[in-house]
């Protein structure tokens, strides 16, 4: 099978040229797969077959799930790597490059390896020492969130890096211009996303996810911020990130659109995004014992997932899908993990572009 990526954008010749100055960096090498779920194929070199737990996974794979499937990766430098539904993902260990052709991704990157970057077709997400989640449409837009740890780079075509903040999600669109970044309710993205919600182990970097959520809690409860729908922070129906958001909830982009919560926006803008939103808006996000203390809602407490289908909301005493990975680690917002002090304890706004050859190391 050809390589489509044979020739290295520049983008990704600018993540490699900031992640150079990176200590004791490893290569990515094979690893295995961990889970798989329905239709999950494994071509080698060029012979295809179905992926079978605990074959090896090298450079020469390209791994594709078909709808609602999905698949677990471990890697001998200790990342954890799952794949959404209808995804292509291959590697290059060296460079420590995820080429994501289409679909969603979730990584685990142990601080100290090296970092990760996620080649998008020309445009790349790079971090060190993470929790990234990463898609592409069928269009070539490429989105890429950071969870917790460090901060995170999207670079577009043209070599401008843009950097984004734990809780923060870019979107660099196919026909080009600057990076659009949003800011995402972690509570509602951990309970609803089918990269934690299909598999059963919580997935590494969970604790950090927590604390990185609760932080975002306390943003609410002192008006820093507020839960708010894609209207609300400036995104219409035809913005690249809904499809972003689309593939990293598992939600169609009509149920992103009508949400009312699935993101965190400016408090100043809260009336606008309720009235744009229209009655039918969907709140994706529920704790009675510690929701936010959000001065828009009649009563915090009420916030409820009543719209979502029943196979998603699991326990209705925990936020939607049962505040938990599927292991049970709770998940709600506010959930009493001790904060990190390296964390921001403000929400964080979009960041401007940095011009090439001024990125920081990552």
């Amino acid at each position: 099978m050809k390589n489509k990526f044979n020739l290295i954008p520049l983008g990704i010749l600018v993540a490699l040229a900031t992640a150079q100055t990176c200590l004791a960096a490893k290569e990515l090498k094979s690893g295995s797969f961990a889970v798989v779920k329905s239709k999950v194929e494994h071509t080698q070199g060029t012979t295809k077959s179905m992926a079978k737990e605990k074959e090896s996974v090298d450079e020469k794979s390209v791994v594709d799930t078909g709808a609602a499937s999905f698949a677990q990766m471990d890697f001998s430098d200790a990342s954890v790597l799952r794949l959404g539904a209808n995804t292509q993902f291959s590697f290059q260990p060296k460079e420590r490059i995820i080429k994501l052709e289409s679909g969603s991704i979730i990584m685990n990157v142990p601080p100290g390896n090296g970092g990760i970057m996620v080649d998008g077709g020309g445009v790349t997400g790079a971090v060190s020492g993470t929790t990234i989640m990463a898609s592409r449409d069928a269009q070539g837009n490429f989105s890429f969130m950071v969870l917790e740890g460090s901060a995170g780079k999207v670079i577009a075509r043209d070599g401008t890096i843009t950097e984004i903040r734990p809780g923060q999600m870019a979107t660099l669109a196919a026909a080009g211009g600057a990076a659009n970044v949003v800011t995402v309710n972690l509570d509602a993205m951990r309970d609803i996303s089918p990269l934690f919600a299909e598999f059963e182990a919580t997935m590494p970097g969970n604790e950090k996810i927590q604390t990185v959520l609760d932080l975002q809690a306390e943003d609410i409860q002192t008006e820093l911020g507020s839960l708010q729908g894609p209207v609300g922070v400036g995104l219409n129906g035809s913005s690249p990130a809904l499809s972003g958001l689309s593939a990293l909830s598992g939600l169609p982009v009509s149920a992103v659109l009508g949400s009312s919560n699935l993101l965190i926006g400016d408090p100043s803008t809260a009336a606008g995004a309720e009235s744009g939103s229209g009655q039918n808006s969907t709140t994706l996000y529920v704790n009675e014992k510690s929701a936010p203390n959000d001065s828009r809602q009649a009563s915090a407490k009420t916030i409820v997932a009543s719209s979502l289908p029943s196979s998603s909301v699991g326990d209705t005493n925990t936020a939607a899908g049962g505040g938990a990975d599927a292991a049970g680690t709770d998940t709600a917002a506010g959930g009493g993990a001790t904060p990190d002090t390296q964390q921001p304890r403000t929400l964080q706004q979009p960041q401007t572009p940095v011009t090439p050859g001024l990125a920081t190391p990552l």
